[in-house]
């Protein structure tokens, strides 16, 4: 088999992580796993970001070739070149028997190339992002280009989006990453030389799973990889309780309010007033559990197209919870997310503070990383707190399933609430799904009765999230007695 030209910038990170997923992604590409929605959202983000980085270069050309069609892309990028045109788009070189397409390469007033790597991120991170500006510096000086400057172009999440269409200067930094794609190009004819062996093989190199699996990304060989291995989830083996550690338990005061809560956090804002991935709190869900073991439900989802959920998010949940009892979550999550809506809600701090008293330091230092002060004294009464996962089933339970610092609510609601539906019957089964739902709400193009279907799916997950953790407690609360 011809190997010329079966490397490309992707497939060269690829074979960095993995030798085998390299070869499968040449060999048998038929092996992977299909990407899951959430992949393929974000690889639509980085194309709406993308075409943000090319706004910024009013007059730059595409090279239209797909990357099947790479020596004609050569071809039109080097015509493009020698036309002097000063911004190209997904210009194609190819040096080595590795195809690159870059970004936007864009001319120097001296004469020299800076090459734009864009990316829907928010900052440089070397471990990902230098083999990647690294290779392609490699293929474009080795090609004759005379590259002089490297950058990274990425979000800011400083950017307050003000409404209307996004301007791409100030939504999108640049970080000069010349230094170490430099340093990088000169270690790659080694690697590719490696590459071209491996590829060469006449079948797949043995490779034990490991780290390299899921860091820094997810192969998608994986679950090929993992097909004859056992799930060991261990299900049969009893939860070891430790009693002594549950007294937390016995100190919280009822009625008990278990909280759970779902989220956006949108590369590009939706809303004025928000930054690039910044959390939105658009749902949450409470189940009450009095002292004598009566429990009732109560949610809220806010979900208009062009509406910011959170002041809603925030009033309504305040009004649901009352004035004693306990705020029941699983992880520092929701108070994290409460945290975030006092600061941006002012009018509201007094209010949020007199419900959840155990969050005013919390606020204070947040507030004081922000150079304003916390003006309100510390209220007295309102709810306790209370971490079920921390603070409960990571001391008090013993099982496999918990090793290595694992103690998600998924487990448990497997080991010590095992009769309820299982996630994977849900319409909505975990966090990835439910932020895709929800900007699925947020969109104006969703048809009405799509959007209710939706909306269902998503009261359902929240719900049984709130549900597990009742469970959970009622669990453990039983080797109190």
């Amino acid at each position: 088999m011809d190997l010329t030209d079966r490397l490309s910038k992707s497939r060269f990170v690829a074979g960095l992580q993995c030798p085998l997923r390299l070869y499968l992604s040449v060999h048998r590409r038929d092996l992977a796993t299909p990407p899951p929605p959430a992949l393929q959202a974000r690889f639509a983000v980085g194309n709406r970001v993308g075409a943000l980085a090319q706004a910024r270069y009013p007059g730059g050309v595409l090279v239209a070739e797909d990357h099947f069609r790479q020596r004609e892309a050569v071809a039109t990028t080097r015509r493009l070149m020698a036309e002097g045109v000063r911004d190209i788009f997904e210009a194609a070189f190819t040096y080595d028997d590795i195809k690159v397409r870059v970004d936007v390469l864009h001319k120097l007033e001296d004469g020299g190339w800076e090459l734009i790597e864009v990316k829907s991120t928010t900052r440089y991170d070397a471990a990902k992002h230098q083999p990647d500006v690294g290779v392609q510096t490699y293929v474009l000086r080795g090609a004759g280009v005379d590259v002089r400057r490297v950058t990274l172009m990425h979000l800011d999440t400083g950017y307050v989006y003000p409404g209307g269409e996004y301007d791409p200067h100030p939504i999108l930094a640049a970080t000069d990453v010349t230094a170490d794609a430099f340093a990088y190009a000169e270690t790659v004819a080694p690697l590719v030389a490696e590459m071209m062996r491996v590829l060469a093989l006449p079948r797949p190199p043995e490779i034990a799973c490991g780290r390299q699996c899921t860091t820094p990304y997810e192969c998608e060989f994986a679950a090929w990889c993992t097909r004859d291995a056992s799930d060991g989830d261990q299900s049969d083996v009893p939860v070891r309780v430790d009693s002594s550690a549950l007294r937390r338990l016995e100190r919280a005061p009822h009625p008990l309010f278990f909280a759970d809560f779902e989220t956006i956090n949108p590369a590009l804002p939706l809303f004025p007033g928000t930054s690039p991935y910044q959390v939105i709190p658009v749902q949450w869900s409470l189940h009450r559990l009095d002292a004598d073991g009566t429990l009732t439900h109560n949610e809220g989802l806010f979900a208009t197209p062009g509406e910011d959920p959170s002041e809603a998010f925030l009033t309504s949940l305040l009004d649901a919870l009352g004035d004693t009892g306990t705020f029941v979550h699983y992880s520092s999550y929701e108070l994290t997310r409460l945290v975030e809506l006092g600061v941006r809600f002012p009018h509201l701090r007094e209010r949020l503070l007199a419900t959840l008293p155990g969050l005013y330091d919390r606020l204070g230092g947040k507030l004081l990383d922000r150079g304003e002060q916390l003006d309100l004294p510390r209220p007295e009464g309102g709810l306790s707190l209370l971490d079920l996962g921390r603070d409960v089933v990571k001391p008090a339970c013993d099982h496999p399933a918990f090793g290595g610092g694992k103690w998600s609510i998924k487990i448990a609601v497997r080991l010590l609430a095992p009769d309820l539906p299982a996630y994977s019957s849900l319409a909505v089964s975990d966090g990835a799904e439910a932020m895709l739902a929800i900007e699925e709400l947020l969109s104006p193009e969703t048809p009405a009765e799509r959007a209710e279907a939706v909306r269902e799916a998503l009261l359902g997950y929240c719900r049984q999230d709130t549900l597990a953790m009742v469970e959970i407690y009622r669990t453990l609360a039983g080797h109190l007695a």
